[in-house]
């Protein structure tokens, strides 16, 4: 019985073998085909060959119009004709191409109304209808106009997105639904994004209402992108100042203090310069000294140092080192030289030392090694020491080995051997190697 069995089971297993044979090759080969095509124009589209993306997709959509992807194919014709409009050296073929993308965008919209590409595709069909109602075709004009007006919901985005085509189109009917929603609106990343799309738009209101949002809005999230937009605003500054000067919180605060970095106008650093000199509040003075520490400002060294000399709360001067440490400038290198040569605290002269061997180049490292000759502090020395080694340059490399050769005090010449231990430098191994088979 059990021989039986076995052979049942045996037939039974070539039987299911055979069959799953069959089905592989009744499977319909055009499916193969379809994931085939469907990989090859993803291909296409992530390496960014628009032309062959459109005409691959075009193909997979009219030999499988109902495949198991539905709406996806539709969208990326749609986006890949997009693409290459934009690289279409004629205008008239940029329009053509851009008519061919809307109709599939409709055509997606149309079939496929609950697919997860819908709104994706109605973000699509407004940047396709400002191309082309600035290409002339006015009639495609409905669709933004539309999208701007429509009720809030899932599809936010997609209304935000043609607010900011019509912002450039018809200010007078986009602005007041614009600042309605950053007003109003509850979803307070739906009113981030709203002032995101205001604050690309030139006008003169644009501040006042970024100033009032700063002010007023119920969440500081929403409250810190106002005062960002206002940063990269032309007209903003003035906005920014006044802001300052009420009782905000100190995170509001520090991001004012960014904006203000932002702007290349004179009364920014002026601002930040005040703010450093004498806000009640150390950490915002040390926040504006970094700032002043980036910035482009041909002053900024000078008032670094009149701050330094003027100050003497160690914390506040090591802060000032560190910002004229990050000045491109000349100026601020002389600065560093002078406190590292200067009748400073020693932990002073040392930051400045540190800073000096990051600006790198062999004009830092013959500042520094003149700071080891003419320096008898054995800490002192063992700081420099550690500054060349982190000066990447041809002469930091000549003056660690002048030290390791020649230096008298076996502390610091140990030092010096230990980074050149550290470097890449094909002299430096051939020293080392001689220093060992001389041991």
């Amino acid at each position: 019985m059990q021989i039986v069995k076995r052979a049942i089971f045996v037939v039974l297993m070539i039987l299911l073998a055979a069959n799953a044979a069959l089905l592989a090759q009744e499977k319909p080969q055009g499916e193969d085909k379809a994931a085939r095509l469907f990989q090859s124009a993803k291909d296409a589209v992530f390496s960014k060959n628009w032309r062959r993306a459109s005409d691959l997709w075009r193909g997979f959509c009219e030999q499988f119009p109902q495949s198991q992807w539905e709406a996806e194919p539709y969208y990326w014709l749609a986006f890949s004709l997009n693409q290459a409009a934009r690289e279409a050296g004629d205008f008239a073929k940029q329009t053509a191409m851009r008519e061919q993308a809307m109709a599939k965008i409709e055509m997606l919209l149309e079939r496929f109304k609950g697919s997860t590409w819908a709104t994706d595709a109605r973000m699509l069909r407004i940047e396709l209808a400002e191309g082309l109602v600035k290409a002339g075709k006015a009639k495609y004009k409905k669709f933004i106009t539309a999208g701007a007006q429509a009720e809030n919901g899932s599809g936010f985005d997609v209304k935000l997105a043609a607010l900011d085509a019509l912002l450039q189109m018809d200010e007078e009917k986009a602005l007041p639904i614009l600042k309605k929603i950053i007003r109003e609106h509850k979803d307070k990343n739906i009113r981030a994004k709203a002032l995101f799309v205001l604050s690309q738009h030139d006008d003169p209101s644009v501040a006042p209402l970024l100033g009032e949002i700063a002010r007023k809005d119920a969440d500081p999230y929403v409250r810190e992108q106002a005062i960002f937009w206002l940063g990269q605003c032309g007209e903003g500054l003035g906005v920014l100042i006044e802001l300052y000067s009420e009782s905000l919180e100190k995170k509001l605060k520090e991001k004012i203090l960014f904006g203000f970095s932002q702007n290349d106008d004179r009364r920014s650093f002026d601002k930040l310069l005040q703010i450093a000199k004498s806000d009640p509040d150390p950490e915002l003075r040390e926040k504006a000294l970094f700032w002043i520490g980036q910035s482009d400002d041909p002053q900024a060294p000078a008032a670094l140092m009149e701050m330094f000399k003027a100050n003497s709360d160690f914390e506040l001067k090591k802060k000032i080192i560190f910002s004229l440490g990050q000045l491109d400038s000349d100026k601020g290198a002389a600065f560093l030289k002078e406190i590292a040569i200067g009748k400073y605290e020693d932990r002073l002269r040392e930051e400045a030392v540190f800073w000096i061997g990051q600006r790198g180049g062999d004009e830092s490292a013959d500042m520094l090694m003149s700071f080891y000759k003419g320096d008898a502090n054995v800490s002192f020395k063992e700081k420099t020491l550690f500054s060349l080694s982190q000066n990447d340059s041809a002469a930091a490399l000549k003056h660690l080995l002048a030290i390791a050769r020649s230096e008298k005090n076996p502390e610091l010449r140990k030092k010096a051997i230990f980074w050149l231990g550290q470097s890449d430098s094909a002299e430096a191994a051939n020293y080392l190697q001689q220093l060992i088979e001389k041991e």
